[in-house]
């Protein structure tokens, strides 16, 4: 009994997500958005979590978004497919957003 409630514990709470943007003037600026995912057999529930922190950043509408930076971890390069059995990973994409320079 303890197992499966623990079960369903991680199936609600199997995600989670934060954006932060920070103008640098009127109509520019930088931003950081984070996700958590978890992932069993193969599945990330509900995404991956790289999916969901750029889903985020672009739900913002801010012109001209510029991902510069993505981090994921744990992330074992060839490995990797140890984690797809269960894991839970975490993500972060960070960039610039405002009008096109010249």
């Amino acid at each position: 009994m303890g197992a499966r409630i623990a079960a369903l514990g991680l199936l609600l709470c199997s995600s989670c997500a934060a954006v932060k943007f920070e103008p640098d003037g009127p109509d520019s600026g930088h931003f950081r958005s984070t996700a958590i995912a978890f992932t069993f057999m193969g599945k990330d529930l509900p995404q991956g979590a790289l999916l969901i922190a750029r889903a985020n950043a672009a739900d913002s509408q801010f012109p001209n978004l510029i991902v510069q930076q993505e981090r994921v971890f744990p992330y074992l390069w060839k490995l990797d497919f140890l984690l797809d059995l269960i894991s839970i990973r975490w993500a972060e994409v960070s960039g610039t957003w405002g009008p096109a320079g010249d």
